[in-house]
């Protein structure tokens, strides 16, 4: 019956659980961390740092612990691009190169003929043309009955492929194919397919009017579980010997697939250098402070959970800080 239960994906395939460390074992400057943890303000509710695997500090503000369940913003689209890439390699999705409209009847039947040739790619990497709604239309849209049929009803405003604008609603589409391409509801498939594989338990994520997943903006989790996603990624999609998302896919999506003047993006996930060396690395990053910054050189994951409206810089200032309080030497 256990057996069973596994492979229907109603029971972890993993013993996993985090151990501790000290910022010392850890090979990071245990006076550097506590000098960012007392930098924070009163909108920083937790921040989690793991190095090798482990545990090396946390923090949570008062009232909130590792149990306590955070919004994930926009972080959700870096989990609903994971879900991408692993329905593209079960087959369910034949390419990123397919046009949305194959499955999406919505922009199959818009009056802009340009929609239909908007791909999976280019919702993937923001270069979908479509009119974005993160900026004054946010509150239009997330009130609407249909928010598919918002999309769908704006002119465009590029030819797809040309222009990189960051957009939660090419997120959603991308939840709708995945809800269409597999027949099942989009927290129900990460589930079955990632979350539950890799012991992320805390999962819950909001829907649209019309019952699809919220990819874009929805998933909330536990800071731990977070690092449990970024753990993943750092793992090249690897988690105890069992490849939950392709090693292919992790490469490709946290690779350059689009820029503008100041950022650059892959696959919903952002890139960046970081430290005075230059490490190359990605992170999720969500409205209001929600950020998993990966940096693989160093073998390092930062978490932070906060709901923050002003400047986000402080944010990248203390990643900065612990990345040059690393030790790079493989076996500290």
């Amino acid at each position: 019956m256990i057996l069973l239960l596994l492979l229907a994906g109603a029971l972890p395939l993993t013993a996993f659980e985090w151990q501790g460390s000290s910022a010392k074992e850890a090979g990071i400057d245990p006076d550097v961390i506590k000098a960012v943890f007392k930098s924070f303000d009163q909108d920083v509710y937790s921040c989690l740092i793991i190095r090798k695997g482990k545990v090396a500090d946390e923090y949570f503000k008062e009232g909130y612990s590792k149990d306590s369940t955070f919004t994930l913003q926009s972080c959700s689209k870096s989990i609903t691009s994971a879900l991408v890439g692993i329905a593209i390699e079960q087959g369910y999705i034949k390419s990123i190169n397919d046009y949305a409209a194959s499955y999406l009847p919505q922009l199959a039947n818009a009056k802009y003929a340009d929609m239909g040739k908007i791909t999976i790619r280019q919702l993937l990497n923001h270069t979908s043309g479509l009119t974005g709604t993160d900026s004054h239309l946010w509150n239009q849209w997330r009130e609407i009955p249909d928010w598919i049929d918002f999309l769908t009803s704006r002119p465009m405003k590029h030819k797809p492929g040309q222009i990189f604008e960051y957009s939660t609603g090419n997120t959603h589409l991308l939840a709708g194919i995945l809800e269409k391409a597999t027949g099942k509801g989009l927290l129900d498939y990460a589930k079955e397919v990632s979350f539950t594989p890799i012991g992320l338990t805390s999962a819950e994520l909001g829907k649209d009017p019309q019952g699809i997943g919220d990819g874009g903006n929805g998933f909330a989790m536990t800071v731990y579980d977070m690092a449990r996603f970024g753990l993943l990624y750092l793992n090249m999609g690897k988690w105890e010997g069992r490849q939950i998302v392709s090693e292919s896919w992790v490469k490709e999506s946290t690779s350059l697939q689009a820029r503008n003047k100041v950022s650059r993006y892959g696959y919903q996930w952002w890139l960046r250098n970081y430290g005075k060396a230059g490490y190359l690395g990605y992170n999720a990053q969500g409205f209001g402070g929600e950020y998993i910054f990966i940096v693989p050189q160093l073998d390092l994951i930062i978490v932070f959970t906060s709901w923050h409206l002003g400047n986000v810089d402080s944010y990248f200032f203390n990643v900065d800080k612990i990345v040059n309080a690393t030790l790079m030497n493989k076996s500290s």
